[in-house]
């Protein structure tokens, strides 16, 4: 797959989190009574929020606009989850170009996705006296020690993309001088209601997540909520795959979850990474052309399908380079002694065949979201005038 951020958190979770829960591969209902049949007002309500979300995001001010100058000629050090993972990549080139406008050089920490990694990068950092020390996708609560560390010798330490944005009260929080949050819950809202939209709450949802990552989690709390909201009485399949167990169990375990409920219509796997292992299934048990997928991530190979009008009817994505901007934003902020911002407000966008054409034939990584964030980051840097 291209873009294994998600999986890289997962496997961090596994090694290095214990507050984590643990996982089985199973499949359980958390509802009632399925929907006896469609119902135009859960589709009306669904279509709502869809609708939101469809269109080329324009570009919101996290925060009032500031002087970064003082942080001019300053060394930001980057330490991903791993920086073979493309989404890590994309976030730091881009958090690279916009700290480059201030003269700020950026040391780019080639982990590999080892806790062991993580605390060299965070001490060679310590040592070197930098600035500001970036995470991307890294748990906080496993280079604790090493965030009291920097915080004490006066370098703020900033986590980006690790959580829900509203997700402010985990305890590897601590120390932190600012959060770069993840819409988790929003892109699981979105999954599920472009299901619901679809089906007017028709039929079974299967929604697949691995509980021993914390951001699979943050998705999976999104589904339920839209579920809860607009249509309570629909039936929510949960089928529990881990992370290391993809390869082996997630066919099986979503086929059997599809056999068991004849009536399904829609698999909502919290990443589209996924997609690769639910798609066999869905074959596996006669349901082709029967059941859809509505995910998240928009990496290409699942957009692409979408294009191809296969199984992927809905996908969810982010700008990587988007990101990367909001990213140096907290840490400018944060460096030159300004309040750190609570939320950066990175948007998502909807994909669905209707606008999938935007990103490319095929898809690229990235494409499809416009660079509204460019100019108007700058504006609140100053740059503009």
């Amino acid at each position: 797959m291209r873009r294994r951020r998600v999986a890289s958190t997962a496997a961090l979770a596994l090694a290095a989190t214990a507050a984590l829960l643990t996982a089985s591969c199973s499949s359980t209902s958390n509802s009632a009574a399925s929907s006896a049949g469609a119902n135009n007002s859960v589709a009306t309500a669904a279509g709502a929020l869809i609708d939101q979300y469809t269109a080329a995001p324009a570009f919101s001010a996290p925060g009032p606009a500031f002087d970064p100058s003082k942080a001019r000629g300053k060394t930001v050090f980057v330490i991903p989850v791993s920086a073979s993972v493309p989404f890590n990549t994309y976030v730091g080139k881009n958090v690279t170009a916009a700290l480059q406008n201030f003269g700020i050089k950026t040391v780019y920490y080639s982990a590999t996705g080892q806790v062991s990694q993580w605390v060299a990068g965070m001490n060679t950092a310590i040592s070197q006296h930098v600035a500001a020390i970036d995470l991307i996708d890294v748990d906080p609560a496993v280079v604790g020690p090493q965030i009291a560390q920097a915080k004490a010798a006066g370098i703020p330490v900033i986590v980006d993309h690790f959580l829900d944005t509203a997700h402010t009260n985990y305890s590897g929080y601590q120390n932190l001088a600012g959060i770069v949050g993840a819409p988790y819950n929003l892109a699981g809202r979105l999954e599920a209601a472009w299901a619901l939209k679809q089906t007017g709450g028709k039929g079974t949802f299967v929604m697949v997540q691995s509980p021993d990552s914390l951001s699979s989690t943050d998705v999976a709390i999104g589904i339920r909520a839209e579920m809860s909201k607009d249509c309570p009485k629909c039936h929510l399949v949960n089928v529990n795959v881990p992370f290391n167990d993809w390869s082996t169990r997630m066919q099986t375990a979503v086929s059997s979850a599809l056999t068991s409920n004849p009536d399904a219509t829609y698999v909502l796997p919290v990443w589209d990474g996924m997609v690769q292992y639910i798609k066999p299934a869905i074959t596996a048990s006669g349901k082709a052309g029967k059941v859809h997928i509505s995910t998240y991530n928009a990496d290409p190979f699942a957009l692409q399908d979408m294009q191809q009008g296969n199984a992927v009817t809905m996908d969810v994505g982010e700008s990587y380079s988007w990101l990367g901007y909001a990213l140096a934003d907290q840490t400018l902020r944060v460096m030159t002694g300004n309040a750190p911002v609570s939320d950066e407000k990175v948007p998502v966008r909807v994909f669905t065949a209707a606008n999938v054409g935007e990103t490319g034939h095929p898809p690229a990584v990235n494409s499809g979201y416009g660079n509204a964030y460019v100019n108007g980051y700058k504006a609140l840097w100053g740059l503009s005038r």
